[in-house]
């Protein structure tokens, strides 16, 4: 049986946050946007430690990503 999982980040919880609960009973794991762009605080997700703490209360296995704007290896380096 395939697994089903969700790419997560703050952008799903502009209306509302998400309602873990009812998103577990339709998933097999989660992965989850910690932040994007360069290191800087204020690119940090927003519902970063929420979606976490959120996934390891309902034990959902969960990934995690830094999305990037890197356009070449050195950028991305």
């Amino acid at each position: 049986m395939p697994l089903k999982g969700i790419d997560v980040s703050s952008a799903n919880a502009q209306v509302s946050p998400i309602d873990w609960p009812k998103v577990k009973l339709n998933i097999n794991f989660a992965i989850l946007r910690c932040g994007y762009g360069s290191d800087r605080a204020d690119q940090d997700d927003k519902q970063w430690e929420r979606n976490v703490s959120e996934c390891i209360r309902l034990g959902i296995p969960w990934g995690a990503y830094l999305y990037s704007y890197a356009m070449t290896v050195v950028e991305a380096r």
